[in-house]
């Protein structure tokens, strides 16, 4: 594992608005948050805002397109225009000594994903600034939510699931996928303010209603954030006394004779004029699986439709748990288990991993995440091909590292695939023809480019 001293490290995270600043003098007006991993004076503040304002203009000039990065000597600078007049910066320092890689792509997906986590729950910058009554109060909510957020970034990890920002799914046969469904309906029907849901299995996604933006968002939001935040914090377990069943919500009320206490979000998913859809969200987990509820936060729901939704959950989720455990037991290893054809490879985990992503629905297949892990070297060189593809409709790209291991990268019909061939002194046309047969046996039904 490398030494987290010799990786690339966040330095600064600015938000600004170049109108907030009526007249000469009042520059700081324009920050509306800054994070610094050294302590700046106001004075240094405005003018690293002011010469990330001068590049983006003098940028413009040139291109209609943004300026979305900058790289110095010693530092590494991404820029994000989320909404007119809004700018986000993020810098990571460079280290002397140790690893010097980091992508422009990789910085910008997580600027980006910072700001779709912060909308979700926030709303828009523009909402805000519209429906606040002065600018500290917005500048109030962006140190809430960022402050606690900046130390979730994982800046020296190049990590193509940043890049793609998919969801692992559950697959299910169609009797068990209609009895979830069947599940979510009646849930629905007897709870009208119950707009929409998101069932998960341990860590992989079986339905959504909500549209790929959000469920990409709340999913990335649950796995990373919330169920880690989770593991050691037993005391939110929530028993459900009427039935003794063990059932926790993972945010929301311990007691429901306490009052409502959920998130709100603000969702794209049935938004109209701009307007994004208010809703609160309750997690509720239940052995091996987690439901996310979506409810309308224009009704007021009384504590007896919360103790109603409780006893139905608490009386149907270990149920239907275990008919999901019984079909997902039988087949655990199952996903992407070959052996492949190489000489002296004696299983997939040791020689061959793939990662494969399917840009219609953010589905990810991976085994490049499974132990022994991959080493880091290899993980940049697969983020450098996903950042120089990603514009194309379909790439084809074999290349073989100074470890003398093969890495191939396909792109077509918004379907993504990489194969590490991690076995040395293998010949070009021995790693073209194991190519051909992986895609064949693992891929048949939704990878149809040939080789």
């Amino acid at each position: 594992m490398s030494d987290p001293t010799n990786l690339p490290s966040l330095y600064n995270f600015i938000i600004f608005n170049p109108t907030l600043c009526k007249k000469e003098g009042e520059e700081n007006e324009k920050i509306l948050f800054y994070h610094c991993s050294e302590k700046i004076s106001v004075g240094n503040k405005v003018r690293q805002v002011g010469l990330c304002e001068g590049l983006i203009n003098f940028a413009s000039k040139f291109s209609s397109t943004p300026c979305e990065a900058l790289h110095t000597k010693k530092t590494r600078q991404v820029y994000f225009d989320p909404e007119p007049d809004f700018w986000m910066v993020m810098t990571a320092k460079i280290p002397e000594r140790g690893c010097r890689y980091i992508s422009n792509l990789t910085l910008r997906s997580l600027l980006i994903m910072s700001y779709d986590l912060f909308t979700i729950f926030y709303g828009t910058f523009t909402s805000l600034m519209k429906s606040l009554q002065t600018t500290d109060e917005l500048r109030l909510k962006l140190r809430r939510f960022f402050d606690p957020y900046k130390s979730t970034l994982k800046i020296g990890e190049s990590e193509i699931l940043d890049h793609v920002a998919g969801a692992k799914f559950l697959s299910l046969d169609s009797t068990t996928y209609l009895c979830a469904q069947r599940f979510l309906n009646c849930l629905k029907d007897r709870h009208p303010p119950v707009l929409y849901t998101v069932l998960i299995h341990k860590d992989k996604l079986i339905f959504s209603d909500l549209n790929k933006h959000d469920t990409k968002v709340l999913y990335h939001y649950l796995i990373n954030i919330l169920f880690p935040a989770q593991l050691d914090t037993s005391d939110m377990e929530f028993i459900s006394k009427s039935l003794q069943t063990v059932g926790r919500y993972l945010n929301g009320p311990d007691n429901f004779d306490e009052g409502i206490k959920a998130s709100r979000l603000h969702l794209r998913t049935g938004s109209r004029d701009g307007n994004l859809t208010q809703v609160f969200l309750l997690v509720y987990n239940n052995l091996n699986t987690t439901l996310c509820l979506m409810i309308d936060a224009k009704i007021s729901c009384t504590k007896n439709f919360y103790k109603s939704l409780d006893s139905f959950l608490s009386s149907n989720v270990p149920q239907f748990d275990d008919i999901i455990s019984k079909q997902v037991l039988p087949r655990q290893g199952s996903t992407l288990s070959i052996t492949p054809t190489l000489p002296h490879a004696s299983t997939m985990s040791d020689s061959i991993r793939c990662f494969f992503f399917n840009y219609d629905n953010l589905a990810y297949i991976s085994t490049l995440h499974n132990p022994p892990y991959v080493a880091t070297v290899f993980m940049r060189i697969v983020c450098e091909l996903v950042s120089d593809i990603r514009h194309k409709r379909t790439a084809d790209v074999l290349v073989k590292t100074n470890h003398d291991m093969w890495i191939s990268a396909r792109k077509s019909s918004g379907r993504l695939l990489f194969t590490l061939i991690l076995q040395k002194n293998t010949s070009i046309i021995t790693v073209v023809e194991e190519l051909k047969r992986l895609s064949a046996q693992m891929f048949c039904r939704s990878y149809f480019t040939p080789v």
